[in-house]
């Protein structure tokens, strides 16, 4: 038997099936095999479950599969993981990756929220939600978060988020 070996992907990867203008009829892709992401934010098998709830509510809409149709769905299931994987990825000086000025304004501010999230139980509780995928990021604008989070006075600097600032 041999050891165990780490699988080590340097990047998160996107599929992009939903583009296809076709798709082989019996053919289903799930998981990684759409939407790969970084492992640290460990929700890779909750994307994958997620694909399969989908799965199961296009198979009892569609006897027959509909493969475009299905393939747009779980795209939609990985588009907001994919966000915020990508999103906190960027924030990360060495990072590859165009950062637009929205990017940039998000990055700012979840970098506040981390930092209060540290000592505020409320905005904890709140950024775990999203992170695991069981409120919308938009749960974060809310302004009963977003209050909490301006209202106190950064100590650390953001890290580089500008595109001059990332060493390539």
């Amino acid at each position: 038997m041999d050891r165990p070996v780490p699988h080590r992907f340097p990047a998160n990867l996107r599929r992009r099936y939903d583009r296809l203008s076709r798709f082989p009829n019996g053919l289903v892709v799930l998981g990684d095999a759409v939407c790969s992401l970084n492992p640290i934010y460990g929700q890779g098998m909750t994307v994958a479950a997620l694909q399969a709830l989908m799965l199961r509510t296009h198979l009892r809409r569609h006897p027959a599969p509909e493969p475009l149709v299905l393939c747009r769905e779980l795209a939609h299931v990985a588009a907001t993981p994919w966000n915020l994987a990508t999103g906190a990825d960027l924030a990360l000086p060495g990072a590859r990756g165009a950062r637009p000025r929205r990017a940039r304004l998000m990055g700012a501010y979840l970098t506040r929220l981390h930092e209060a999230a540290a000592s505020d139980v409320v905005l904890a509780k709140s950024l775990l939600r999203v992170s695991n995928l069981v409120d919308a990021p938009s749960a974060l604008l809310r302004p009963s978060v977003a209050f909490r989070v301006l209202a106190r006075r950064p100590t650390h600097r953001p890290l580089a988020t500008e595109p001059s600032e990332v060493k390539e």
